[in-house]
């Protein structure tokens, strides 16, 4: 609970947005009414998605984002282009499950999923040109293939950074490449080569908030799948420890208060099997071997079902776990921390395939970031043909404030599915005066001035790191 301040009594005219320029809108003049004192998991207000793009998210205190895949909005290096869709259209053959091609009039705000292989050799030769060194590229002869982690947010935990899954039909051997979408630049390799090649989309992968380490679950044989973890020394990422066999849909982030000690992992086990850890013994070194020493260091007893569990990430020690109980019918889709690292939201979707007319179900469970504990499960339905399985799930993931204090997510309960609406949500003052004073700071930071990152230029270090939710721990 906690008072949340806005403007009152405020209107907005807006005939369109810059998000789609080939996009005409009609004008829309909204006028909110907004009370100064909300209550925790309070709904505050629910628009049409319509005014929601034409200025209802800036008057909320969010940054201006249509929950619609954008890949074909902005230039392939646009940061934060939905690297989902580009992913498949790195691969000609994908379709979708629903041979229909006319939809309803709520459909046009989602993208088409048939792009050409023309376009996708067109994509693979931007990243090929302008993001895998010549080394790799042209000399080991790989080709981009796909993009790890698509355009979830709980990814590489930076927006403007990708992992790209690069093959060498010559070698029989993938590879994976970070690049920088917004500095235009490679970042690093992580030099192990995976024999075979692997399908960017069993992939996932993690960047801790240092820059430092990079952690990979990738399958390596047939029905095995490992997580290795990697250490970045210069432009390559050598592998200090491999985790086998971990669940194919385990998933996992760093958290956003530590730089790099503490991971948050989602796991589920159907029977109970143990885990090898090995570790890599030589001394990490541009030169060094990057082969794993074949030694079993310890060996864990996982329990069925599924968990959520926080790890020290240098001793592998477990700080706390909470058994996760998934309601029927439904599946894990993906887990992000606030912008504060206070609250943790897991995001769970209907086992169908929805790309024909059925409309699609999906709950977050909203988690205490220290204790794991569930404290609210929210519900929500999407119009049709918003499939889980088989599109951009940006219709599906919330975003949150500036300040941390509000949540916003797709939805179309209570309409019967005929238009899709965004509610936006008040997420409850932590019990931290620190939190909360950091809550209100960035608040009217953002009203009185606007733009976030071009007040922290201005304010003293600690105090532009505390508005920026930059970590204070290892």
């Amino acid at each position: 609970m906690g008072t949340h301040n806005s403007k009152e009594n405020h209107q907005i005219k807006s005939s369109r947005t810059d998000t789609d320029p080939q996009q005409t809108f009609i004008p829309l003049t909204i006028k909110v009414n907004q009370q100064t004192d909300y209550n925790g998991w309070q709904e505050i207000y629910r628009c049409s998605h319509a005014e929601w793009v034409h200025g209802v998210s800036e008057l909320f205190g969010f940054v201006q984002h249509t929950f619609t895949c954008n890949s074909e909005l902005h230039s392939v290096c646009a940061p934060g282009f939905c690297s989902e869709s580009l992913s498949r259209k790195l691969h000609p053959n994908f379709t979708r499950c629903s041979p229909k091609s006319s939809f309803s009039t709520s459909r046009s705000i989602l993208p088409s999923l048939s792009p050409s292989s023309i376009k996708s050799e067109k994509l693979r030769q931007h990243f090929e040109y302008n993001h895998v060194p010549a080394m790799i590229s042209s000399l080991q002869n790989y080709s981009v293939h796909g993009i790890v982690n698509g355009c979830s947010k709980s990814g590489l935990n930076h927006g403007d950074t990708i992992m790209l899954s690069v093959y060498s039909s010559i070698l029989n051997k993938t590879q994976f490449i970070i690049v920088d979408l917004k500095l235009n630049r490679y970042v690093c390799a992580l030099d192990n080569d995976y024999y075979g090649l692997v399908n960017a989309s069993k992939v996932h992968a993690s960047w801790s908030i240092d820059r430092t380490q990079v952690i990979v679950r990738v399958p390596i044989l047939e029905d095995s799948t490992a997580l290795d973890f990697y250490k970045i020394v210069k432009k390559e990422a050598k592998i200090y420890r491999r985790i086998l066999p971990i669940d194919s849909r385990t998933q996992f982030q760093f958290t956003p208060n530590y730089w790099s000690s503490h991971l948050l992992i989602y796991t589920h086990t159907t029977y109970n099997r143990s885990t090898t850890i090995n570790y890599n013994t030589t001394r990490l070194t541009p030169s060094s071997s990057n082969k794993i020493q074949r030694q079993i260091i310890a060996q864990q007893r996982q329990s069925t079902g599924s968990y959520l569990t926080l790890k020290n990430i240098h001793t592998w020690s477990t700080y706390t776990y909470e058994q996760i109980f998934v309601d029927q019918g439904f599946r894990f889709l993906s887990m992000i921390y606030t912008p504060d690292g206070v609250y943790i939201i897991l995001t769970f979707a209907d086992t169908r395939c929805h790309c024909e007319q059925t409309l699609p179900l999906s709950y977050f469970d909203v988690c205490d970031a220290n204790t794991l504990q569930r404290l609210k499960r929210i519900h929500t339905q999407l119009i049709s043909h918003v499939c889980s399985l088989h599109m951009c799930r940006n219709l599906l993931t919330p975003i949150f404030s500036h300040s941390a204090n509000r949540m916003a997510f797709c939805t179309t309960t209570n309409n019967g599915g005929k238009e899709l609406q965004i509610s936006i949500v008040v997420l409850p003052n932590q019990l931290n005066l620190k939190s909360i004073c950091r809550r209100l700071i960035i608040h009217y930071l953002h009203i009185f001035n606007g733009n976030i990152e071009d007040i922290t230029r201005e304010l003293p270090y600690r105090l532009s790191q505390y508005v920026q939710y930059r970590p204070e721990y290892p």
